[in-house]
């Protein structure tokens, strides 16, 4: 079975998986060269390190960190990933402010920039790339604006559907930013790689003492136990990241946009997609025109190819297929199979 899903993508054969201690020195330099390299997927100079647990445990963190029900939380929300981001912030018992994305999937900065003003936030929360839609608004613009607005607020984003495969230039720009192993990183799933501004760190008011950022700093910076990590995992991140810096992350989203703009032109009489101008190169969204989600997911699984249902907005309207990687090189075949579907 071909695995085509936005999440988990296929990682090499020759990561390894192996079993280590967490005190060992040799692990230790693993876990330096590690955050050496998420500095370059993050594209920022300070604090990196890989939380133990799924990229949603990286949203959870910050919200368990930065916010308590004396704060405000304003999230740019596109989609269900957003929603989560919302939900974890009001089950911190913060006061949530949403703004939705245009249904052109755009970013209402007139809207943005009055909540802004009008809500003051303590955090403000941007998914990049929300895996539910495909659609990615301007990271690095979005950011900016919000600097520029509101000083003082803190910037949390979730890139899980970019980091390794977009670039990515948050040095300035976010406070706290969080991603998957499993999907641009091209490896097994079960860390969240974080990045942490000085800034963050020195606004951490934890309410976990497992999801303690002050106390996961002191781990990774100065050796100071805090947990037993997953040491197996840790070891098959810092190969796969290597391998994803020695292709280029530049090469790595020219790939991925050049696989969906194959899958736009050859399939675009069968199904419909999310405006180009928003369209992440990640993950496509294809809404068919002439039969059910259901079906197209049905005869892909028989004919070899496993690609994931529409979810939130998108349920039991589309079919969402993985570009992550490698996944990128198989768009050809799978444009066969599903001009097949369509027959």
């Amino acid at each position: 079975m071909r695995l085509l899903t936005p999440g988990p993508a296929p990682f090499q054969a020759e990561v390894p998986m192996k079993a280590t201690s967490h005190t060992d020195p040799d692990f230790r330099k693993t876990m330096k060269r590690l955050q050496d390299a998420l500095q370059q997927v993050f594209g920022v100079s300070g604090f990196t390190a890989a939380l133990t647990g799924s990229g949603s445990w990286g949203g959870e963190v910050a919200c368990m960190n930065f916010l308590d029900p004396t704060k405000k939380a304003l999230v740019l929300s596109g989609g269900l990933f957003g929603a989560r981001l919302a939900e974890m912030a009001r089950l911190r018992g913060a006061q949530v402010h949403v703004v939705e994305l245009t249904g052109e999937g755009k970013v209402p900065w007139g809207l943005l920039g009055d909540a802004l003003h009008s809500v003051k936030p303590d955090l403000f929360f941007c998914v990049h790339v929300d895996t539910s839609t495909g659609t990615m608004v301007p990271v690095h613009e979005v950011l900016e604006f919000v600097r520029n607005a509101s000083p003082y607020t803190l910037s949390v984003v979730d890139t899980v559907a970019s980091a390794g495969n977009v670039p990515l230039h948050l040095e300035g720009l976010a406070d706290y930013a969080f991603t998957a192993s499993q999907k641009g990183l091209s490896a097994p799933a079960g860390l969240a790689p974080i990045a942490l501004s000085a800034r963050g760190l020195s606004h951490a008011r934890p309410a976990s003492w497992y999801g303690d950022l002050t106390r996961i700093w002191e781990f990774w910076e100065r050796g100071k136990y805090h947990h037993t990590p997953a040491v197996s995992l840790i070891e098959a991140l810092e190969r796969a990241t290597a391998r994803v810096l020695e292709e280029g992350i530049p090469r790595r989203e020219k790939r991925s946009k050049e696989a969906y703009a194959f899958l736009r032109e050859a399939l675009r009489g069968d199904f419909d997609f999310p405006p180009e101008e928003v369209a992440a190169p990640t993950v496509a969204v294809l809404f068919p025109k002439r039969e059910s989600p259901e079906a197209v997911l049905a005869r892909l699984e028989a004919s070899g190819f496993r690609v994931a249902p529409g979810i939130g907005p998108t349920a039991g309207k589309a079919v969402r297929v993985g570009l992550f990687g490698s996944q990128a090189e198989a768009v050809q075949d799978l444009v066969e199979a599903l001009l097949g579907v369509g027959a």
